[in-house]
């Protein structure tokens, strides 16, 4: 190969190499402010620096602030987030202004909007208004309404309240009879040991004394069994003097204005005859209650028959005759919370146990 040849070879070679490196060449894409600035021309063409003059301003702003200063990515982001919403707006403007009936268009859109909101809460709006006197009309609803609401807020709060400290004042006082029985179990004992140590005390003072203690331990130990057995969902145990236990259960419940029990409460029906079990030689009553809803003498007659079915349940449960457990309905006439509210009414729709122990 002669020596041209070869000089021409090697030109195409490295037009080839530099061809080959400008293929590879990226050009850079735009920077973050072109991309904004085009947008920001974009509605400019759409009259948006005429017609939205507020928001034309600050997106000049945060765009001068963050060329001089620098912005972080996430901050860009925000800005070029604001430049489409100004160009979103011009061009909507820009559609109104082109139709000839775009203004009425628009208005109307915003009474239904408005006349939509105000459905989805219930407030009825004069048909006679229009634009903002009926969007201020709307909020001054919406403002009566939230204070309406706020109120009866406040009275669930303070009647909740009052239902709290009445109960917590129950639980304090069945603790306190529960810890005065505990002190009593202790002073017998200590009786008993002292009578055990004198000398000429007669074996018959000696057994009763005994007995007196035996007594006040099983009762003791069988107040504490009722007290694991029960969830706060399904009752509570109230010690009234010395010989009554009440078993407060709010989970026996009934169909609505029925007497007959709801399906699901095999359990708590058999923890109830265990407890009467507990208690050899005691004797048993049922008493239903309900709330003041409707008339009293309905409230008395369907308290009764709630007794009475829970009565006939626990005597089947048990083997026992039928009557052998005594009824008694009150109705409304003894609450134990406040009827004002659902949580109270619920507490009052009850059955109580009343177990009276023997001396």
């Amino acid at each position: 190969m002669n020596r041209p040849l070869k000089i021409l070879g090697l030109g195409l070679a490295v037009c080839l190499i530099l061809m080959s490196e400008n293929v590879g060449a990226q050009e850079p894409g735009p920077s973050p402010l072109e991309e904004i600035e085009a947008v920001q021309k974009q509605a400019k063409k759409l009259g948006a620096k005429s017609n939205l003059p507020m928001a034309w301003r600050q997106l000049d702003s945060h765009l001068g602030y963050a060329e001089e200063n620098g912005a972080t990515d996430a901050q860009w982001e925000k800005i070029r987030q604001e430049a489409d919403l100004l160009l979103h707006q011009a061009d909507f403007l820009n559609q109104m202004r082109q139709k000839k009936n775009g203004y009425e268009i628009l208005l109307g859109r915003f009474d239904q909007a408005l006349l939509e909101i105000a459905s989805l809460y219930g407030v009825i709006l004069d048909p006679l208004k229009t634009g903002t006197p009926l969007a201020e009309a709307l909020l001054e609803e919406l403002s009566r309404k939230n204070l309406l609401r706020q109120v009866s807020i406040d009275s669930l709060t303070v009647a909740n309240r009052q239902l709290n400290e009445m109960v917590g004042g129950r639980v304090a006082a069945q603790d306190s009879q529960i810890t005065a029985l505990t002190v009593e179990v202790r002073s017998l004992r200590q009786r008993l040991w002292e009578t055990e140590l004198r000398a000429g005390v007669a074996e018959a003072d000696r057994s009763a004394a005994e007995s007196v203690l035996t007594r006040k331990q099983a009762r003791e130990s069988a107040l504490a069994t009722l007290h694991a057995s029960l969830t706060p969902d399904e009752g509570e145990i109230l010690m009234m003097g010395d010989s009554r236990v009440v078993m407060r259960l709010h989970g026996v419940s009934f169909a609505v204005g029925s007497s007959q029990l709801r399906s699901g409460q095999d359990t708590l029906l058999a923890k109830i005859a265990g407890a009467m079990e507990l208690f050899p030689g005691a004797t048993a009553k049922v008493e239903g209650h309900t709330d003041d809803s409707g008339s009293r003498q309905a409230n008395l007659r369907l308290s009764r028959r709630r007794a009475e079915t829970v009565a006939r349940t626990l005597e089947k449960m048990q083997g026992l005759a039928e009557n052998s457990i005594a009824t008694e309905g009150f109705g409304p006439d003894r609450p134990v919370a406040l009827n004002n509210t659902a949580e109270g009414r619920a507490r009052n729709r009850r059955i109580d146990l009343i177990i009276d122990l023997p001396q």
